[in-house]
Parts: structure tokens; sequence; C-alpha cells
């Protein structure tokens, strides 16, 4: 396992789910892990710690987004513990590759897609 000593970790977990988790790996490699459920309440940790990166949700909300763009500015890494909705829309049965193929058609043409392949 990877060690991340010295490192403290923040994860916010809104509603639980990964906390206990995350919160037991990030130990077990080493690091400290302070965990949190609101972005309010990891502003205040933020403001009294170190903190080397934090683990969040993804969300797209103005909240989250500034929270993310205050992180950037003190050049702290976040990670997402969920992804972001489908860029494009699609059919359950398509595979990854397929998506990705129509998502470029989509955004730059067939002739485009063709010219690179």
């Amino acid at each position: 396992m990877t060690s991340l000593n010295d490192l403290s970790i923040l994860v916010i977990d809104p509603n639980g789910e990964a906390a206990f988790g995350l919160r037991q790996s990030f130990v077990a490699a080493g690091a400290k892990t302070h965990v949190v459920e609101s972005l309010a309440l990891a502003g205040k940790i933020l403001s009294v710690k170190t903190i080397d990166a934090v683990v969040l949700p993804y969300s797209q909300d103005s909240e989250t987004v500034e929270f993310c763009r205050e992180l950037s500015v003190r050049g702290i890494p976040s990670v997402f513990t969920s992804e972001p909705p489908a860029r494009y829309q699609t059919r359950r049965r398509m595979s990854d590759a397929i998506i990705a193929v129509k998502g470029l058609i989509a955004e730059h043409g067939l002739e485009t897609v063709q010219s690179i392949n």
C-alpha cells in the first residue's frame, strides 16, 4: 500500500456514504484524516489546519464550485467521489467507446473524427 505519512486529508461526505471507508483507507496508509459533512465545516477546518488534499462529492452547485476555486487558489488538490453527469445523452447498452465517438462526432463533426482515424 502507498504510504501517505505526513499528509493531511479532508473528506467531505454530506450523506455519510463513503466517509468511513475512505477514512479507514487513508488512516491505514498513514494519513491524518478529517471527516466533515458540509462545505461550511470544511472551510473552518481549512482555516485552522494544513490540509494536503480534499475528497468531496462532485456537484455543480455554486457553493461547491466556489469551494473548489478556493482550493485551487490555495494549491490544494481535490478528488471527487462521484462522477459528473454524462456530457452526451446515451443509451444504456452502448459501450463507453461508442459513447465517446458519438460525443466527438456531435461536437466536432464526422469529417474531423474521420481525419483523426
